[in-house]
């Protein structure tokens, strides 16, 4: 009989433990909030991935030395995709069933984010500022999905808008990956032509990880273009550069937001010709130690003093990402749980980016797009990026 009410009360207590830990959310303790991130960190786009993989290092840092979010730490799991979607996801299921997340910052890349999206969703856990502007990030709406970048399509709009308004230029080509990311801004450059009445001139494509654009570039020149997008990334953009310069085609050339580093007039000087005047749409000023913001100058001086290493501009991206999290984790409260999570990201409205002067974000229970505007920058003479325009917009949320 004592036996029988010892293994009763066993059994008791296995259940209540069990229940316990049922009702308790996924990657959340009572002292710690578990985030998972894949990065490129070894493979074509590492420039980008090791940065973000920085910034968001940086920010956890600052949070857990305030104390935390409500009293919880901020533990990052962050895995190398090697810009590969097989590889995303793998890591991404492995972040799930073994470092059980709470939610996703900054997944790296259209292709490999794209490729994990899914996956996330449908285990309704919260996945936000994908390092890619892509459509599909919030387009059609995905409760478990906010995208929180200028989509690449508004950024394609913005570009030929600007380029047709700004300086009459009428004969547009692109040389653009053949991927996710290259089709909606192929997509976006040939509809905002449409708009204004005219047709694209010229476009060439190029597989993922390509390295020779001669044929391409050599194509676009022989369409007798004007303005060249370049629906590319670092590496790509460097070799069309490099291209036109090497068989004398100064042409107008005009890359969105992958191509919006300091890595590329960097690669370029370093590939011995002057990347100056070609022009990048970003969301956000470009960073450099002596900003005209102080804000950006004591950031930039943590960095420096934290990692020993200059940031860049996917360094912020990073940073927001998780800042903009603590933002929602903090309405909250402590009784911080996915749902509640999102309802919470549901309310931004115009909330502003007081660090590095980027636009606002507004996220509602039917948009997750979050940002709206974007601005035209260029190369100067010192291989600096520089603002040519105000903030510009295709749409604004409703």
């Amino acid at each position: 009989m004592r036996k029988l009410w010892l293994a009763v009360s066993l059994l008791g207590v296995l259940l209540f433990v069990l229940a316990g830990i049922a009702l308790a959310e996924e990657g959340v303790t009572d002292d710690e909030i578990v985030i998972g991130s894949h990065q490129d960190l070894s493979g074509p786009i590492a420039g980008w991935g090791i940065q973000v993989k920085m910034g968001l290092e940086m920010k956890a840092r600052e949070l857990n030395e305030a104390g935390g979010i409500n009293g919880r730490k901020v533990r990052m799991v962050i895995e190398d995709s090697k810009y590969d979607p097989k590889t995303a996801i793998i890591v991404t299921n492995k972040m799930i069933s073994r470092d059980h997340v709470f939610a996703f910052i900054g997944n790296m890349g259209s292709p490999t984010a794209g490729a994990t999206k899914p996956i996330i969703s449908r285990k309704k856990i919260p996945q936000m500022f994908p390092l890619t502007a892509a459509s599909l990030f919030f387009e059609p709406y995905d409760r478990y999905s906010f995208a929180g970048f200028t989509p690449y399509y508004d950024q394609a709009r913005i570009a030929v808008k600007y380029f047709t308004q700004k300086h009459g230029k009428k004969r547009f080509g692109i040389m653009y990956q053949d991927d996710e990311m290259g089709s909606i801004m192929l997509q976006g450059v040939k509809d905002q032509l449409k708009e204004q009445g005219m047709t694209l001139v010229a476009g060439e494509s190029y597989k993922r990880g390509a390295t020779e654009f001669s044929s391409q570039i050599a194509k676009l020149r022989k369409a007798d273009v004007e303005v060249v997008v370049l629906a590319t990334i670092i590496r790509e953009t460097v070799g069309a550069l490099k291209e036109a310069k090497k068989i004398g085609w100064d042409v107008t050339m005009v890359g969105l937001s992958p191509t919006f580093t300091k890595f590329v007039p960097l690669l370029c000087q370093k590939a011995g010709f002057s990347p100056a005047g070609f022009y990048s749409v970003g969301q956000t000023p470009m960073v450099y130690a002596d900003s005209h913001l102080q804000t950006v100058r004591d950031w930039w001086k943590k960095h420096k003093e934290w990692f020993g290493k200059d940031p860049d501009l996917p360094t912020t991206a990073g940073y927001a990402g998780l800042h903009y999290f603590s933002i929602a984790a903090n309405i909250v409260g402590r009784d911080l749980t996915r749902e509640k999570f999102i309802d919470a990201m549901e309310t931004f409205r115009n909330v502003p980016d007081e660090i590095f002067g980027g636009p606002p974000y507004t996220f509602t229970p039917k948009d997750h797009q979050g940002a709206y505007y974007a601005r035209v920058n260029v190369v100067d003479d010192q291989g600096r990026f520089v603002s040519v325009s105000d903030n510009l917009y295709y749409k604004l949320p409703e």
